[in-house]
């Protein structure tokens, strides 16, 4: 229900649907790890599945500077869902999962408990990184290169959650295009790595977005490490491209995904592949509007579905029309950063407009373009019992693109088992959606010349050619 309100432009009452479940399964202790002695194992394990979906829906939706966390994570002390397998079977085992909160453990030690629980534990990490990201600044707060920041307190998390990632669930070893063509039964597991390697790698993505390092940094006094710039530089670009080479894949195989929280993720790496459309390099401008376009489309082809993504695709297109505007976002005066004629400092870091700046936040805030940013009154909150026909109002002059509110349907038929009907989400025939959504191709991505002295950030810095040009992409990853 959350779901279908964020995507029909009604974020307020998604947000309220998720603090209000949230709040009831508080209410009745499922966050806690407790007896239940009187359940068997078959229900202990639906009400854990039902717990971790809130935490994974609160920390999904609160990438907002409006809206924070309902529930922090220190409140969920209850095991781990089981494996799939195991849950289907009822295997007596399956409480025995660990949980978010078990120690570091031997070093180097790789417990496989399932992708899911990857899953989990990477949602808890962008919690993290998204309170970091959105929180107003701290006077006093350290910088983000020294021991004990914010930032390296999380980087220190994300690269500790690598050192215990199961060998089985690495990328080289998974092997996407190959199992889905020999494994068909294996899409359940393959959705949730798929979701697994986008946060993995989106995490990076944020913390070191050169628009989030900008406006974190130029608050600061005294000078900024040019290094930490420069590897900052490096990270995004590498994470971004590792996106658009998940959608790369899934797409030359027919692997097709539907969840919206994707379609964002993607959105945060265009808008860091922006930052290298505009190399002097044609070679590398060609690659990278081209893997730019890959990104959009795939957001495209999920705005078919939910409505609010079709809102953050004309964000990001304007965002790259107005690109021109401020040139490059990376401090970087003299064409390589490790040769600055003058130390970097908050003043001369590079800046954006007031319509530029606000633009990039709405597209990094997850609940904009649900309309999150409306004032809400406490009537509008309600469920209505019917759904109605609703429209998301693109604003700054975007066309509404409109899409059909999925349903709850009362099944009255009994199932095979004798079980009584349930509500179940009454899906639209997608074939008789509107095609003005994916109407004509998109506009390619106008190169401009970064030309005059006048513009900081005019040449893009060196960064090694594999990491533009090369194969190796670091397959560890």
């Amino acid at each position: 229900m959350a779901q279908v309100d964020f995507a029909d432009g009604k974020a307020h009452r998604g947000y309220a649907s998720v603090a209000i479940g949230l709040r009831a399964i508080q209410s009745v202790g499922l966050n806690k790890e407790k007896d239940s002695y009187l359940l068997n194992d078959l229900e202990i394990e639906t009400r854990k599945r039902i717990t971790w979906a809130f935490f994974m829906l609160d920390r999904t939706y609160s990438a907002s500077r409006n809206y924070s966390l309902s529930l922090s994570d220190k409140q969920f002390t209850l095991p781990f869902p089981s494996p799939e397998t195991e849950a289907l079977l009822g295997d007596n085992g399956s409480l025995a999962h660990g949980s978010l909160h078990d120690g570091p453990g031997k070093q180097g030690q790789k417990v496989d408990h399932g992708i899911l629980v990857c899953l989990l534990r990477l949602y808890s990490l962008w919690g993290k990184a998204t309170e970091y990201v959105f929180e107003p600044f701290v006077e006093n707060s350290l910088p983000p290169w020294q021991t004990g920041s914010a930032l390296a307190i999380i980087e220190s998390e994300w690269l500790q959650f690598e050192t215990h990632f199961a060998d089985a669930h690495r990328y080289i070893n998974v092997d996407l295009k190959s199992r889905v063509r020999g494994d068909p039964k294996s899409r359940t597991y393959l959705s949730t790595w798929v979701c697994v390697q986008f946060l993995f790698h989106s995490i990076q993505c944020l913390l070191h977005h050169p628009f989030v390092i900008m406006t974190k940094l130029r608050n600061f006094n005294g000078n900024l490490s040019a290094t930490f710039l420069q590897k900052s530089f490096e990270t995004s670009l590498l994470h971004s491209r590792w996106i658009v080479r998940f959608i790369r894949e899934m797409s030359e195989v027919d692997f097709e995904t539907c969840d919206p929280f994707l379609g964002y993720l993607a959105a945060i790496a265009a808008t860091i592949q922006l930052e290298h459309t505009g190399s002097k390099n044609p070679q590398i401008a060609l690659l990278l509007n081209k893997e730019f376009r890959i990104l959009v489309d795939f957001m495209t082809e999920l705005s078919v579905y939910w409505g609010n993504m079709s809102v953050l695709v004309n964000k990001v297109n304007e965002l790259a029309a107005r690109h021109q505007n401020y040139g490059s976002l990376y401090y970087n005066q003299e064409g390589f950063s490790g040769a600055l004629s003058k130390m970097p400092t908050p003043s001369s870091m590079p800046r954006m407009s007031a319509e530029d700046e606000g633009l990039m936040w709405e597209i990094l805030d997850f609940g904009w373009s649900s309309g999150g940013h409306e004032a809400t009154n406490f009537g509008n909150l309600a469920i209505p019992a019917i759904p109605q026909e609703s429209k998301i109002q693109a604003d700054e002059g975007h066309p509404a693109q409109s899409t059909r509110s999925l349903g709850m349907q009362q099944v009255g038929q009994q199932n095979k088992d004798g079980q009584r009907g349930r509500m179940t989400p009454n899906l639209p025939n997608f074939d008789q959606i509107s095609e003005s959504i994916n109407e004509g191709r998109l506009p390619e991505w106008p190169f401009q010349t970064r030309g005059g002295d006048d513009v900081i950030g005019a040449a893009m810095p060196d960064i090694p050619d594999w990491m533009i040009l090369g194969d190796y992409m670091a397959e560890h990853l």
